[in-house]
């Protein structure tokens, strides 16, 4: 790990395996921009990214010189209205220290995201999540956060894995949602 979060090779291939993608795509919480990456690889051409990392934000900036990438927290900054929104989602628990900790603790984000991604989620458009049960009070809230806001899984797929912050087998979920 270095300035920003380069995520684990399982974590794109479950991306890349069964997200569709449209024709205009969010990444939030871009990182690396591993994932504004596939879906531009994928024949997307109007991808945004944005990451409240300025280090990743320029990371992200250097190897997609075709995408749009923002520096911002969620949707600060981003306009428009789009048919693929992901979210790799941070599911931690601790205390936000530096930039980098945004991408572990998830520290309210995720529910902020529910209540406010809804102006920029196209009225077909769908949500592709990443998230873990490594922290159950965190995975437990995940239900509510989704159908309080209108929401619901249209489906879902998961792997198992070391996580290394909970230090034991977790899964990680990625969610379709509508």
């Amino acid at each position: 790990m270095g300035d920003f979060l380069i995520p684990a090779p399982e974590r794109v291939k479950q991306f890349a395996e069964h997200v569709v993608f449209g024709t205009r795509v969010l990444d939030v919480g871009t990182g690396s921009g591993i994932l504004a990456k596939l879906a531009y690889e994928r024949g997307v051409r109007d991808v945004t990214a944005i990451d409240i990392n300025p280090a990743a934000v320029a990371h992200a900036r250097n190897l997609l010189p075709h995408v749009t990438v923002l520096h911002g927290d969620l949707f600060e900054n981003v306009s428009g209205v789009f048919d693929t929104i992901l979210f790799a989602a941070p599911w931690s628990e601790g205390v936000i220290r530096t930039m980098f900790d945004h991408a572990l603790y998830d520290c309210g984000v995720v529910e902020r995201f529910f209540k406010n991604v809804r102006p920029y989620l196209a009225t077909k458009g769908r949500i592709w999540l990443q998230y873990c049960d490594a922290f159950p009070e965190n995975f437990s809230r995940l239900p509510q956060w989704i159908s309080a806001n209108g929401f619901q899984v249209e489906c879902s797929w998961s792997y198992m894995a070391w996580g290394q912050l909970a230090r034991r087998q977790v899964s990680v979920i990625l969610y379709e949602i509508r």
